[in-house]
């Protein structure tokens, strides 16, 4: 199968929105290669020249042949260089624009999209295969133009010098078609097997990476380790037969070529006897006859990179193909208090046997600091989730200052939000550079921060303080000092609301004093919304709502809860073991 194939051809019809831009540069490309192959028909003729004349006495000077011979390699190096030069300078900025597009489509899909996708696909899927499948289409263009329009100046060179015995040595390019692409489907099939196995080895090594901690505590070394290097053998056999398939087109192209080559010097030799030709036109024809077979040669091995190619940019393409994330929204807020409120809302997964909400009706007055509690699966992480715009209601209103949550742009939205989620992610960067993440650095803002997270000592003993490279999501930080730089970023964001999502259950009672008592210091400033399974962290909150099976079932302050006697009194002598 070729590029004309129904599965691939779109496939490159796409991949050439990218290239489209810089189709100056690969111009430029082609005109510095193609005078670079005007000059290969030089070689036969100068053959031609010096045994149809050299021999003769006299007939000109034999020191004008190293002249001509370094003149004609220096400036056909020249040239080459250039070429190649201007068809990196495309190629490179080719790469760049599809990784960007990757990663756009990556940044706007839909969030359903993340349960799904692992993280080691993405990372290959946007980093390496651009790279790859440009490589692997950049040789086959080289080798076009390095060996292709060299190919068809030597052809007109040869039809000039004897039409007949070139147009008879054409015979074999229909077997040589045929052979290539019977060779090409076995590539294209064994391709895709091969791409899917090495994303499969990929998320393996990315899972041993994230889970190193679990793989030491259960000893499972040797578990992984077998799994692993059975899904590295079937890459290794997956490649093998790849390897295989595109290595059988040069052969089986030279032994077709090679029976076209004899007949055709066969007849030469027989009509140069007949015709009494001269032996300078004779070595001109056969010379410019092997440099043809020799750049045909070359040419022979284009279709099982460009289908392998091909096979690779269809499977990072479909991150271009991604669900994008919803945002019908046309208004935006200029002022938000942060009052918010949840009336019969309803909210089912998909696949879930029963729903996440089931009628929840919630308020959230601004100025506030209003506590959720309840067990895993009561509904208050999918409260954030609907806040943040992530999901939709089925049923029911969500609004933020009266105004619909599903009518506000996504990114004005949750521009009203600092968020901690219980799950800490943090990025590959200096400790200010985490804090103070997408907005404009504030150096009186990141102390304030850091200090009402109780972490501004810790900072400045670090080797290059706040400069100093936390490693990948804070790899080179304790739990404590994670969650603890997670709530200083939340702080430096100054949002109207903001959501703590288990934002200190892993910090010491120092810490979580230290934090609790920054956070008293906004209150009646901003909307606070505390998740919490550690009741001792709410107890100040200006209401608690105790969900259950995605309802209310029941609210008020501490004081007022205890008195009840009810659900959390009855959760407040369970974690103090009454």
């Amino acid at each position: 199968m070729t590029t004309d194939s129904p599965e691939l051809k779109p496939v490159a019809k796409r991949l050439m929105r990218f290239v489209k831009p810089y189709r100056t540069g690969l111009s430029l490309t082609l005109l510095v290669y193609a005078l670079a192959a005007a000059t290969e028909p030089l070689i036969p003729h100068l053959i031609k020249t010096v045994f149809g004349q050299g021999f003769a006495t006299n007939s000109f000077s034999v020191w004008w042949v190293p002249v001509v011979l370094i003149g004609l390699f220096a400036l056909r190096g020249l040239l080459g260089f250039v070429g190649q030069y201007l068809l990196n300078w495309s190629v490179t900025r080719v790469v760049l624009d599809f990784r960007c597009a990757l990663l756009d489509a990556l940044l706007k899909a839909d969030a359903r999209v993340f349960t799904s996708l692992q993280p080691g696909t993405a990372v290959t899927k946007v980093v390496n295969d651009p790279q790859q499948v440009m490589g692997m289409l950049t040789n086959p263009f080289i080798s076009v133009l390095r060996d292709g329009l060299p190919a068809i100046a030597i052809l007109g060179y040869l039809i000039m010098l004897n039409w007949q015995l070139t147009l008879l040595s054409m015979i074999t390019t229909p077997l040589m078609a045929f052979v290539m692409r019977r060779v090409a489907t076995r590539v294209r099939r064994l391709g895709g097997i091969a791409y899917d196995a090495q994303l499969q080895l990929v998320n393996k090594v990315d899972d041993l990476t994230r889970a190193w901690r679990v793989v030491r505590s259960f000893d499972a070394a040797d578990h992984e380790r077998a799994q692993f290097n059975a899904l590295a053998k079937q890459v290794q056999r997956n490649n093998l037969k790849s390897a295989a398939a595109a290595a059988m087109t040069q052969p089986l192209s030279q032994f077709v070529a090679s029976w076209g080559l004899s007949l055709i010097v066969c007849l030469a030799l027989l009509q140069a006897r007949q015709a009494n030709t001269g032996v300078g036109e004779f070595a001109a024809f056969i010379t410019g006859l092997l440099l043809l077979t020799s750049r045909l040669r070359h040419l022979s091995d284009l279709m099982p990179p460009i289908t392998s190619a091909l096979v690779i940019a269809r499977g990072c393409m479909s991150l271009l193909d991604m669900p994008v994330e919803p945002d019908k929204g046309r208004r935006e807020l200029s002022d938000c208090k942060g009052e918010i409120q949840m009336k019969d809302v309803h909210l089912q997964y998909p696949d879930a046997d029963r729903p996440a909400l089931n009628g929840l009706t919630l308020n959230f007055a601004a100025g506030q600091t209003t506590a959720l509690v309840g067990a895993s699966g009561a509904g208050k992480s999918s409260i954030v989730h609907l806040l943040l715009g992530f999901g939709q209601a089925d049923t029911g209103q969500v609004t933020i200052d009266g105004v619909e949550v599903s009518e506000l742009r996504k990114g004005n939205l949750r521009r009203q939000f600092a968020v901690v989620s219980q799950d800490i992610v943090l990025f590959d960067a200096s400790v200010a550079d985490n804090i103070a993440y997408a907005q404009p650095r504030d150096e009186a803002k990141l102390e304030q921060a850091l200090r009402a997270a109780n972490l501004w000592d810790f900072a400045l003993g670090l080797p290059q303080g706040l400069e100093t490279i936390i490693g990948a999501n804070g790899s080179k930080l304790s739990g404590g000092q994670r969650q603890r730089l997670a709530i200083a970023r939340a702080l430096y964001r100054d949002a109207p609301i903001w959501v703590f999502d288990e934002a200190t259950s892993a910090l010491d009672t120092e810490s979580e004093r230290a934090v609790q008592q920054a956070l008293e210091q906004w209150q009646g400033r901003k909307t606070l919304i505390v998740i919490a399974h550690r009741l001792s962290t709410i107890r100040s909150a200006d209401i608690i709502h105790v969900l259950g099976a995605g309802r209310v079932l029941e609210s008020g302050p501490h004081t007022e809860l205890l008195e009840r006697d009810g659900a959390y009194a009855a959760m407040v002598r369970a974690q103090h073991g009454e």
